[in-house]
């Protein structure tokens, strides 16, 4: 990693590519996140969106570009350096991701034992204190199959919560969920939001967006394509993509 520099944003991503063969899903994307910002991203599929969110933390290496992240560059082929740097970007998936076998207890509490960031006695304490605070301290030693999607949703985030992550990147995190429980989880977000998380988030929320985000960025082609406040983008969108995206979302957002 090169040195840190001063007043740098939390995360700065510059010229940022990732080609599949002779597909490219980023095409020299910039962007940077303050600490304490929420930044939430749309587009239509296909447009590189979960794909550079999962180049952010490593999960998917970038062709070219650089990652910097609290002032410091991460080599993109250095695993060692993701892997050091990936608890500190905890990472939300749209299928929740949880180990089938364990309890939500000890689906929570694994990871910072593992990585030495708690005992297990420190690991359970603050996993259920982190259940008792999102309203699932009763699930503690149910297993994930017990659960709804929303609850296990929940239960992800809170997993990632465990870590004391400086950020929180979201994948789609409510878009294999029932409508009904979509609030849970994004009142849980905006909770966070509230108390200063950083967060990314990938979503089609668009009222969340309104609510919450400091900053819409819109993605299509591999690109962004417009970014700025959501109520400008939404109420005033400079590119004919954007107004197309808004004018197919805008069923689903009524």
């Amino acid at each position: 990693m090169t040195a840190p520099q001063a007043s740098a944003p939390l995360l700065a991503i510059s010229g940022l590519c990732k080609n599949y063969g002779a597909v490219s899903a980023l095409d020299h994307v910039d962007f940077e996140i303050e600490k304490g910002q929420v930044v939430s991203i749309i587009g239509p599929s296909g447009s590189g969106k979960s794909t550079f969110i999962r180049c952010m933390n490593g999960l998917e290496m970038a062709s070219s570009g650089t990652v910097t992240f609290e002032g410091r560059q991460i080599p993109l082929s250095n695993q060692r350096a993701w892997t050091k740097l990936r608890p500190d970007l905890g990472m939300v998936f749209q299928d929740y991701s949880l180990f089938p076998h364990l309890s939500i207890l000890r689906n929570i509490a694994l990871a910072p034992v593992l990585r030495g960031r708690a005992t297990k006695a420190e690991a359970q304490d603050r996993a259920l204190a982190l259940l008792a605070r999102f309203g699932l301290a009763d699930k503690a030693h149910a297993y994930p199959v017990e659960l709804s999607g929303g609850q296990q949703q929940r239960v992800a985030i809170i997993r990632a919560l465990a870590m004391n992550p400086k950020a929180l990147l979201f994948d789609e995190p409510t878009s294999a969920l029932d409508p009904e429980t979509i609030k849970d989880v994004l009142d849980i977000m905006l909770d966070l939001a509230r108390n200063g998380m950083t967060m990314i988030v990938v979503s089609h929320e668009i009222g969340f967006a309104r609510q919450v985000a400091d900053r819409l960025v819109f993605m299509a082609g591999g690109r962004i394509v417009e970014q700025g406040r959501p109520e400008d983008l939404i109420a005033r969108p400079q590119s004919e993509r954007l107004v197309e995206f808004l004018r197919h979302l805008a069923p689903r957002t009524a």
